[in-house]
Parts: C-alpha cells; sequence; structure tokens
C-alpha cells in the first residue's frame, strides 16, 4: 500500500553523506540523553513519549490506496493507523499493562484526537505514552511539529492527575509513526539552539533513515531508531522500542526490539529480514 520511490531512495542517502560533513555539532550519542532519563527517574518524575501520527490517507498522501473506510485521513475512529488492530490508539488500547488516562478531541486545527496512557516500568521508571491523530491532509504541519518538538520550538504541557508533563518539545523521546511524508512534502522548521535539549527521535515510516537523519542534525536530536526500507508503520513497533527505552536501552537495544516486534507481528519477513528494517545512530 505504499508507493515505491526507488530514484529517490538511493539517490537521497548520498547527499545526506555529504550533509553530514557540514554540520559540525551534533548529538553523537545518548549518554546526556541517558543521564537525564536516570535523572528523572531517581527524582520520580515521569518520561514522556511523544507519537505524531499523521493518518492514513488516500486522497492527500502518496500512497497506493488502501480500502475508502481506513485510508480516510478524516476519520479516526476508523483509520488504518489509528483505530485498527494495529494502529496506534486501539493497540495501546488493548494492550493490559499499558493505561488508557484520557481522550481528547479536536486539538488545535490539525489534531483529531490525542490519547494518553501510562505504565510502570520495574526500574522505577513511569512513561506516559501520548499519541496524536493528525488530519491526514495536513502532513506538512505534522512534519512541521515533528521537527519543531525536538529541536525545542514547539513545547506545550498536559496536566494528567497529580502530574504536569511537557509534550512536545518537552517530551524526552518524540516519535513520527505514518507514511513517510518527506517523499512527498518539504518541511518548514526551526533549527536548534544552544538551548535545545537532546531528545531521542524515533521514525516510523518507510525508508525513514534516507529522509529523516539530515533533519535530526538541525534540531540536536538522536536518532534512536529508524527504517532502512518499505514496511507497515504498526504501533507494536512502537510498544518494542518504548518498553527498552523505558528500561534505560541502549540505542542498538531499541532498534533490536524494534525488529523482534515486527518479526512477531509480521512474521513473513523472517528474523533477519525483520531486524535490517531498522537502524539506529548515525552509522550507516
Amino acid at each position: 500500500m505504499f508507493k515505491i520511490y526507488f530514484m529517490k531512495y538511493f539517490v537521497f542517502p548520498f547527499s545526506i553523506l555529504i550533509s553530514v560533513f557540514c554540520f559540525s555539532q551534533h548529538v553523537e550519542n545518548r549518554t546526556q540523553i541517558i543521564n537525564y532519563l536516570q535523572a528523572k527517574i531517581n527524582t520520580n518524575q515521569p518520561l514522556v513519549a511523544h507519537i505524531l501520527v499523521p493518518l492514513c490517507d488516500n486522497e492527500h498522501q502518496g500512497i497506493v490506496p488502501t480500502s475508502a473506510s481506513i485510508g480516510n485521513g478524516m476519520d479516526p475512529d476508523h483509520n488504518l493507523y489509528w483505530a485498527t488492530s494495529k494502529g496506534v490508539k486501539r493497540y495501546f488500547k488493548e494492550l493490559k499493562d499499558w493505561k488508557m488516562e484520557r481522550l481528547s478531541y479536536d486539538i488545535g486545527d490539525n489534531i483529531l484526537q490525542r490519547v494518553t496512557f501510562s505504565k510502570s516500568f520495574p526500574n522505577g521508571a513511569k512513561v506516559y505514552l501520548v499519541a496524536d491523530a493528525y488530519r491526514g491532509d495536513r502532513m506538512p504541519e505534522c512534519l512541521d511539529d515533528y521537527f519543531n518538538s525536538l529541536s525545542d520550538h514547539k513545547t506545550d504541557t498536559l496536566i494528567i492527575g497529580n502530574d504536569t508533563i511537557g509534550i512536545n518539545g518537552g517530551a524526552d523521546l518524540v516519535a513520527f509513526n505514518g507514511h513517510n511524508g518527506l517523499m512527498d512534502e518539504n518541511t518548514k522548521f526551526e533549527k536548534a539552539t544552544s538551548q535545545t535539549r537532546p531528545k531521542d527521535a524515533v521514525s516510523i515510516s518507510c525508508a525513514s533513515r534516507g529522509y529523516f537523519k539530515i533533519n535530526y542534525l538541525e534540531t540536536n536530536s538522536y536518532p534512536l531508531v529508524h527504517t532502512t526500507n518499505l514496511l507497515y508503520p504498526g504501533a507494536f513497533i512502537l510498544e518494542g522500542i518504548l518498553n527498552k527505552w523505558a528500561m534505560l536501552g541502549s540505542d542498538i537495544d531499541c532498534k533490536k526490539a524494534a525488529g523482534e516486534a515486527y518479526y512477531k507481528h509480521k512474521p513473513k519477513s523472517g528474523p533477519n529480514g525483520s531486524q535490517n528494517l531498522f537502524d539506529y545512530g548515525w552509522g550507516s
């Protein structure tokens, strides 16, 4: 169901290679991030993962159309990336170890629904997962919000029970989950400053490594997990990553967890093929 951009995919990463040498400052590893997360755990502050989900949209996105019932980007209650068994809202709602805290509607002009979940981990970490369902015709806005969150130019807070948590730039991990809109759209975001706090960045979309990496350099974020090829961006990938991330697992641990989750839910890809769909860091 994903449009294949072979020429664009193979050419673009070469420009990324050139661009890496144009940026002298970037987050080389996760040491500062891990220390920050551990300090929050030690002081009983919750960790926050904010997931931006552009709803699957047959009309406005460069995808091979799926069925009309799940490909309407204005209908979060039935959308492929949000409400099906592997969609973000429904998938996490049906997990016994994640508690649904709140469901909100019409967050500004671009977000149709926002859902918040929580989970406690054996290392003492409490994690809030905040997921936003963006209108399918608002891919540029979703991409802008994603990178502006990573660069700390878009910040906000939520009150959940007794906790006040930072979201967008106030989150500790920011993820993009859906169709790779950078294949079709340009994005306009403000670059990081010397005050930008490094954050973990995740992009679960087709061949995201070749498209998102240059923007991670410019937002002072670390590519915790990104993808190497075409895939289905199921919420089970996020679950695998978050379970390792909350336990302060390494980037390679989170990458392996993504591959294991993909093989569990998409066994035809094979164990090696599933692992090869994901990458981490600045490497290859």
